[in-house]
């Protein structure tokens, strides 16, 4: 009762630690224990903010990546166009293409950008400058290279949030561990003042819902004795 899930959402947590913080500090008998959860909920805007920036930014360099995809991929079907417009005898493709131009775009980003580098601009800058295909040299090759750098950023994002992650991870195991430490406090308190266990269930919100619904008297079947109304 006293773990929360690693998997529940940060705001989840906060729920958790902002209903114990109130509950010991409206309670004499536990208000002493109540510093180490302001220090948490105080920590947790920090946290929340470092997964929140990991995720906008690789959804965002993910925008990126697929916006430069889909650029180089039209780029390099009509270069693709003109190589055949060019093709007199029918040689010309082939020596750009080792497949067809539509499954050429289909190759993973990284090897379509490595192939466009060292392939088509190689070929390309082969012809001269005055080739009629030659334009497209400059602008492949900034395509690629635009293409590669959206890749690298996305990693480096991807990286970040994996940092962001586990901090967020390791928060809640602090988060969790404060938990049960207060739950053995609680319960030290409740065996010197003589108050029954519940007494230390009543300060974590999951623990004291649930202990609300296994008190509860279940429901007789039917055709069974019903019990008699409260006076």
């Amino acid at each position: 009762m006293r773990q929360i899930p690693q998997s529940a959402a940060l705001l989840t947590f906060l729920d958790e630690l902002e209903y114990t913080e109130a509950a010991l500090a409206a309670d004499t008998d536990a208000a002493d224990l109540t510093t180490a959860f302001e220090d948490e909920i105080g920590g947790w805007e920090k946290v929340f903010k470092k997964e929140r920036a990991g995720r906008r930014d690789v959804t965002r360099a993910e925008a990126v990546v697929a916006v430069r995809n889909a650029q180089l991929d039209s780029l390099t079907l009509r270069f693709a166009a003109n190589v055949k417009a060019n093709d007199g005898n029918g040689t010309l493709l082939a020596r750009f293409f080792s497949t067809a131009p539509s499954r050429f775009v289909r190759k993973g980003l990284r090897d379509q950008c490595d192939k466009t580098v060292h392939v088509l601009v190689t070929e390309l800058d082969k012809l001269g400058a005055n080739h009629p295909l030659h334009t497209f040299s400059k602008l492949l090759g900034a395509a690629a290279k635009a293409a590669l750098a959206s890749l690298d950023l996305r990693n480096q994002a991807k990286g970040q949030r994996q940092s962001a992650s586990n901090d967020v991870d390791e928060w809640k195991e602090g988060v969790n561990q404060l938990r049960l430490t207060t739950y053995a406090e609680l319960l030290k308190i409740a065996a010197a003042k003589g108050y029954p266990k519940a007494w230390a269930d009543t300060f974590f919100a999951s623990a004291s819902a649930s202990a609300a619904v296994e008190d509860a008297a279940p429901a007789p079947a039917d055709g069974g004795p019903k019990p008699a109304p409260t006076p």
